[in-house]
């Protein structure tokens, strides 16, 4: 599809995703079993939209206004995981696999006393050690609910890992990771730097893509983080851009080809009047045309 055509449908199943995902984690939190229906009803909505054009949902998360941190870092990096397996061209299995390990990888937090993962300073040592466990909670909640692939347990340890060996828990180190598990530490961060979270105020995402570039080849896999950016974009989707003519748009679709010239729909002109309608320019083709 094309993200025009993808677009409604992509928002449909953010939305509908996101209600499973917050009534999923409500009833963990109340303490009831984790619903496995609703988890594969969701993963489906995001690895369908993704397999179909990845631009229109990962787009429509960027506009979408964001609720609880725990709620959304989890369905958005279940977005970017599936996008990511994309672009790396991995099998459906592992595109749908990658779309349950962003949803489930940080339950364990739901384990966690609630003044400490909302805690709006830095977190003392003692504190940093209590959340460092929501790694192994994740893991045992994963273990004891049937109807989830095999891996997710395992696989749910690994995005606190680091490519030197001083991640958690485990202190793994390089091949040791896995690509899956490199996968998901590259979006974890990424998503947790770009988002608004109790103790940091989020910081744009070709900030967070110069950071994860600078720890490449220490904390990630040198390939990966190259990979991630071509995937993600030099200017990500929603990115508010100012063009050589002076005109101000946003972001809104890559070229697979040319990742320094997506199509940019544009809102401002060189004045700073709202343009009305809006123009969608592709500065792969320099085509301008007129969005309504």
């Amino acid at each position: 599809s094309t993200v025009e055509q993808e677009y409604p449908r992509a928002a449909a199943s953010y939305g509908a995703a996101e209600v499973l995902v917050r009534e999923t984690l409500s009833a963990l939190r109340s303490g009831q079993t984790l619903q496995t229906d609703k988890l594969r009803e969701a993963v489906s909505l995001v690895t369908e939209s993704v397999l179909r054009n990845p631009d229109a949902i990962l787009l429509f998360s960027k506009l979408w206004e964001k609720g609880d941190y725990t709620q959304s870092h989890a369905l958005d990096c279940s977005i970017y995981m599936a996008a990511f397996g994309r672009f790396l061209e991995m099998s459906r299995e592992d595109i749908v696999l990658l779309g349950y390990l962003g949803l489930v990888q940080d339950l364990g937090k739901l384990k966690l006393p609630t003044g400490l993962i909302e805690k709006p300073g830095r977190l003392i040592a003692i504190e940093y050690q209590i959340a460092q466990k929501h790694v192994q909670h994740s893991a045992e909640i994963l273990r004891a609910t049937p109807g989830l692939p095999w891996q997710l347990a395992g696989l749910a340890t690994l995005h606190h890992e680091r490519l030197d060996g001083s991640g958690y828990p485990h202190r793994l180190k390089g091949n040791e990771i896995g690509m899956i598990g490199s996968i998901a530490g590259i979006v974890d961060t990424f998503d947790a730097l770009t988002a608004r979270r109790p103790y940091a105020p989020p910081i744009s995402p070709s900030a967070a893509l110069k950071m994860l570039y600078k720890v490449r080849g220490t904390l990630f896999d040198t390939y990966l983080v190259e990979q991630f950016i071509r995937c993600i974009g030099i200017y990500p989707l929603g990115s508010m851009v100012e063009l050589n003519s002076g005109d101000v748009g946003a972001v809104v679709a890559l070229n697979p080809g040319k990742r320094l010239q997506p199509r940019v729909m544009v809102v401002q002109d060189a004045a700073g009047n709202p343009l009305r309608p809006q123009k969608l320019v592709d500065l792969s083709r320099n085509i301008t045309a007129p969005d309504g």
